[in-house]
């Protein structure tokens, strides 16, 4: 079976169509006018902190480099500034308006995803390098 990572369609990545199509859905749910009582009573900053830490764990899994500080860090720019600009634009749309406390958990979350990709990331290299011994050994 092949990873998921190799998958694609048309000659795009399946996780880059993933990421557009996520991204394209957290835009129109956030620039919909609100109407009370349809979406389960949850709190309006968890909502943002999910969104953005999906958005984020795409994000890095979507990109590839070898330098991880440059990487994570432009994930975490290019992040906040949608964030930024996602609030700012929902002033446009009839019952929203921008609140610094969205941008803030736009911005927790996104950086929690990053973390966690990051430490993730870590784990599964240090166990790889334990079990190449293990192979090479059963090898000779």
């Amino acid at each position: 079976m092949r990873p998921i990572t190799r998958i694609t369609i048309l000659g795009v990545r399946l996780a880059v169509i993933a990421l557009i199509v996520y991204w394209l859905l957290i835009f129109v749910g956030t620039h919909l006018p609100k109407v009370p009582g349809i979406a389960p009573q949850v709190s309006d900053k968890l909502k943002h902190f999910v969104a953005f830490f999906g958005l984020g764990a795409l994000l890095c899994y979507v990109t590839n480099s070898r330098h991880l500080v440059r990487r994570f860090g432009t994930i975490g720019i290019v992040g906040m500034t949608y964030a930024a600009l996602d609030e700012l634009t929902q002033n446009l749309v009839r019952g929203r308006v921008a609140d610094i406390m969205d941008f803030a958990a736009d911005s927790a979350g996104l950086w929690c995803a990053i973390a966690c990709y990051a430490l993730a990331r870590i784990f599964v290299e240090r166990q790889r390098r334990m079990a190449e011994p293990l192979r090479e050994n059963r090898l000779t």
